[in-house]
């Protein structure tokens, strides 16, 4: 079977699998807060044939980029999966549950460790998006890595544009939450070690039912070798654009992006069509970062951004990610342009100590 050939209710649920250890059932949403320049996630995937569940909040801001010195970092990485769990009903034993009040359409969230609580609803405001090429109907060639073709099992990839409310409490502060919020939904083989080195970008904006987008452009022109990564133009394989209320597939694009000194996206600019012959044209300034070491060999710099596009300014979300191999590549380049990125990692006893 491979991929699915559209999307429906039942793939709010665990679908049959094979006897993968890798076989992955996962879902990832995340808010913002941008008058406290404040942005979380809610990530959890089942491995199943593991008896595994990796799930979590995390939250961060400009004071800490880093998963040891961000807001709350609550991605737990070994939790045994309940006996008694589905896809979108469940209560993990580090207090993150989920209950799906109607398929594809709400689901409630809530948390309760360490002095963090959320209470969130997440409500639709369109049909799911399925990650494939437009033109041939095959996988997107970037999200190959993430879900692999299995025989005669199903699998697939979706991504579905909604609203977050509810609150967040952390800190002795509680903050509500009103935003546009992504829902993507995979379910497949996701290997631990990718067999392609993989770089992409996964920008999106929800303004309103109205208007809002999300796009995938992963580096698919230059191989691992030629990839300098800092100048380059991705191409926009998937995607979709939503303008007075109407959602529509896009069919190409491009982003260019400018990194700062450590390869982080500063500003973007995204110029994409869609098979309505809609034309969009997005910048993008990045305003806080995470950089989050997601699916053990990825490096996910998660960003709240400062969007304009339709003669709109609108907060929404990047994700530009690559593999450990790019970046340990990249980092050489960069040092070697700037030693002094170097000061901040000492790697000797008589090392100056920070802030000295």
């Amino acid at each position: 079977m491979g991929w699915s050939d559209e999307v429906n209710a039942a793939d709010e649920y665990f679908h049959k699998r094979s006897d993968d250890p890798y076989w992955s059932e996962n879902s990832l949403l995340g808010f913002t807060v941008p008058e406290r320049n404040l942005c979380g996630f809610i990530y959890f995937y089942f491995r199943p044939n593991m008896n595994l569940v990796v799930a979590g909040p995390a939250i961060w801001d400009h004071t800490g980029e880093d998963v040891y010195n961000c807001r709350y970092y609550g991605w737990d990485q070994h939790l045994a999966i309940p006996p008694d769990a589905e896809m979108f009903n469940f209560e993990l034993s580090n207090s993150l549950s989920c209950k799906m009040i109607e398929p594809q359409r709400e689901y409630r969230f809530g948390y309760d460790r360490h002095g963090v609580k959320i209470d969130l609803t997440w409500t639709a405001v369109a049909e799911p998006h399925y990650m494939k090429l437009s033109k041939t109907g095959d996988e997107d060639p970037g999200i190959a890595n993430w879900v692999s073709k299995d025989g005669e099992f199903s699998v697939g990839h979706y991504e579905q544009a909604g609203r977050f409310r509810g609150t967040v409490e952390i800190d002795g502060e509680v903050l509500d939450i009103d935003c546009g919020a992504l829902r993507d939904r995979g379910w497949g083989p996701r290997h631990a070690d990718i067999k392609d080195p993989l770089r992409a970008g996964w920008p999106y904006v929800f303004a309103s039912a109205d208007s809002g987008w999300h796009l995938y452009d992963p580096q698919t022109t230059l191989s691992f070798d030629e990839d300098p990564i800092e100048g380059t133009t991705e191409t926009v394989t998937t995607g979709f654009y939503i303008r007075d209320g109407i959602k529509a597939r896009v069919v190409e694009g491009t982003r260019r992006a400018e990194r700062g000194r450590d390869g982080r996206v500063l500003t973007q600019v995204i110029d994409a069509v869609d098979e309505l012959g809609r034309e969009l044209h997005a910048v993008g300034q990045s305003m806080n970062w995470l950089k989050w070491p997601v699916n053990s060999d990825i490096l996910n710099w998660w960003s709240l951004v400062k969007w304009e596009y339709d003669g709109q300014v609108v907060y929404g979300e990047d994700q530009d990610f690559m593999t450990f191999r790019h970046y340990r590549k990249y980092w050489n380049r960069l040092v070697e342009k700037d030693p002094g990125l170097l000061h901040c990692f000492p790697s000797s006893p008589d090392y100056p100590p920070y802030g000295k």
